[in-house]
């Protein structure tokens, strides 16, 4: 992105995720897919987070931020909602937690806001590291926030999602006798590789959810009713079914996800023994690839 800003060039979606894909290439496992997701504007990307104890699914679409006259915008209603409909909808049948990768662009493009750091001329690491961030689609439900402090609120930097959290544990009190002792336990401590994933990204929407003013409904329900899509098994069996102001019981959608061993697909692209075109096959038409990430659980 830097280099497109300092040509003048305008940097696309497609191709700053193909370009981000590239440079983790050799890192990680990835399986791009030669079929109709390619001339979908918007096409998504599933992404697994693995390590030797769990495995977190999500579908990925991305979206660059705008700015214009120092205001920022990001098309998350595109053609009238259609893509993030399908982005929802796509996720929820492949039972994967629906993200947004957000494109930034570097410090100078998005005038430093909202940094409060005043190196500016010394690249702020933070800063820096915001250029490729990701947020859960389930906050842009109702209100689109186009204000950079929400964004910045909202979402995390690709390289600090892994990273183990050094915070007190985030609880909206109605819900915190109510709540399962296992997911306690999971809020409460720090948690490494994919679990530290995982905890970052329902942490992300408890902050919003704690800013909300309505009923919060906390008794549990099961967060994976049947064995359907290739599951091999939630680690949390039940999760709290308060909703927000989304309509959507928000701890299944970012928890349900997380499972004790990944889907056998994700195993096999791992190994190098699968069928690409068969896989191909099976998955929706906007799905454009999957990338697995092994994760160290030390961090």
């Amino acid at each position: 992105m830097a280099a497109c800003e300092k040509a003048n060039l305008r940097w696309g979606e497609t191709a700053i995720t193909e370009i981000v894909i590239s440079h983790v290439a050799e890192a990680v496992a990835i399986l791009p897919f030669t079929q109709a997701a390619e001339s979908i504007s918007g096409a998504d990307w599933i992404w697994w987070w693995v390590d030797a104890s769990s495995a977190y699914g999500m579908l990925v679409q991305a979206k660059r931020l705008r700015v214009s006259r120092g205001k920022w915008r990001f098309d998350f209603d595109y053609s009238k909602g259609t893509q993030r409909s399908r982005l929802i909808s796509t996720a929820e049948v492949l039972g994967l937690t629906p993200m947004y990768a957000l494109y930034l662009g570097t410090g100078d493009y998005r005038g430093w806001t909202p940094c409060s750091d005043e190196r500016h001329s010394r690249r702020c690491l933070p800063c820096r590291k915001r250029s490729v961030s990701l947020m859960p689609a389930l906050l842009t439900y109702g209100v689109v926030p186009e204000d950079p402090g929400d964004i910045y609120e909202r979402s995390t930097a690709l390289e600090e999602l892994w990273t183990p959290d050094s915070t007190g544990a985030l609880f909206i009190p109605p819900l915190r006798e109510e709540i399962a002792p296992d997911l306690v336990a999971f809020l409460m401590n720090p948690q490494t590789g994919t679990r530290a994933v995982a905890k970052t990204l329902i942490e992300q929407v408890i902050r919003v959810r704690m800013g909300q003013f309505g009923e919060v409904i906390a008794p549990a329900k099961a967060a994976l009713p049947d064995g359907s899509h290739d599951r091999l098994g939630s680690v949390f069996q039940e999760l709290p079914a308060d909703t927000g102001h989304w309509g959507v019981p928000y701890f299944e959608r970012i928890l349900g996800p997380l499972l004790h061993s990944p889907p056998s697909y994700v195993l096999e692209l791992e190994s190098g023994d699968f069928d690409a075109v068969h896989l191909a096959s099976t998955l929706p038409e906007n799905v454009a690839g999957m990338v697995v990430v092994r994760l160290h659980q030390n961090g």
